[in-house]
């Protein structure tokens, strides 16, 4: 008669222990490094958790107080830190690592490049930043070179971010109020236009982001009118009056949409152009 351990032979429960202990540790005999994912949107959270579930000891979460607490309970050796997580946000939570004496490996994530953050990025230690969207594969790869101090001082070009990117970050940073009917109508109409420059607004544009995100030109034109008179009644001057410049009377009267569409289009064309490439190795 075989002996048994919680009804498994011996045999076989020596096997399936080794096989556990071996996945946890990797397949090289080492302990497999903890990660901390910190990510407001639960879709990225997901895909890098099962992308690097075999490679790292995983730890999600989705805001900044939660990622503070699992940095003191989970003290991980790498962290993928989204820059803008609610709650606390990735500036906010860094400066509260250092004070607190938590300092793992920090790979920072943002849709939003401004020259604060990536000031803020460098100045509190984070290695690496890298502009959503992006490829989960890349994350893994700057994660392992993090890990292994395979960068050095000289700065890493990378790819800019496309233009779908460069319309989200322009759109946030006016403080446009992310109602999903009308953020995409005029996110949609900021695409189209950088597509096609000088196309008519109300005879052309305006049926065209109907037909893409729902709704005929009338709704679409007042959708879109909503949420600029949203923004401007709390904008940051600075910022509208950088991406204004050229139009007249700006800093005081809220642009019609035609302006509104025309002026951020050229101010995209215009920023992407002088920045050329993009660096976003710290250091």
């Amino acid at each position: 008669m075989s002996i048994t351990r919680y009804g498994i032979s011996i045999a076989n429960y020596d096997k399936i222990w080794y096989f556990i202990t071996e996945k946890k540790r990797g397949w090289h005999g080492l302990e497999l490094k903890k990660l901390l994912i910190a990510d407001a949107s639960e879709e990225f959270r997901d895909v890098l958790q099962e992308y690097l579930k075999d490679t790292y000891l995983i730890k999600v979460c989705r805001e900044g107080n939660e990622a503070f607490q699992a940095l003191r309970s989970f003290q991980p050796d790498v962290m993928i830190l989204d820059m803008l997580l609610p709650g606390i946000d990735g500036v906010t939570l860094l400066q509260k690592m250092e004070t607190a004496g938590l300092h793992p490996t920090v790979l920072a994530v943002t849709r939003f490049a401004s020259d604060y953050m990536m000031d803020a990025v460098e100045r509190l230690g984070v290695g690496y930043l890298i502009v959503k969207p992006c490829d989960v594969s890349a994350v893994a790869a700057r994660l392992e070179d993090l890990l292994r101090g395979h960068f050095t001082e000289q700065t890493q070009e990378v790819t800019p971010p496309d233009m779908n990117t460069l319309v989200n970050n322009a759109l946030w940073e006016l403080r446009i109020p992310t109602h999903p009917r009308g953020f995409g109508c005029l996110r949609e109409a900021l695409l189209l236009t950088l597509q096609e420059p000088g196309q008519q607004v109300t005879k052309t544009l305006y049926p065209a982001v109907g037909k893409s995100c729902g709704g005929n030109a009338d709704q679409v034109e007042h959708a879109i009118r909503r949420l600029i008179k949203q923004a401007w009644a709390c904008r940051d001057e600075e910022v509208w009056n950088r991406y204004f410049a050229s139009v007249p009377d700006a800093a005081v009267k809220c642009p019609g949409n035609k302006v509104f569409i025309s002026a951020v289009a050229n101010y995209i064309l215009e920023d992407h152009q002088n920045r050329g490439t993009y660096f976003t190795q710290i250091g």
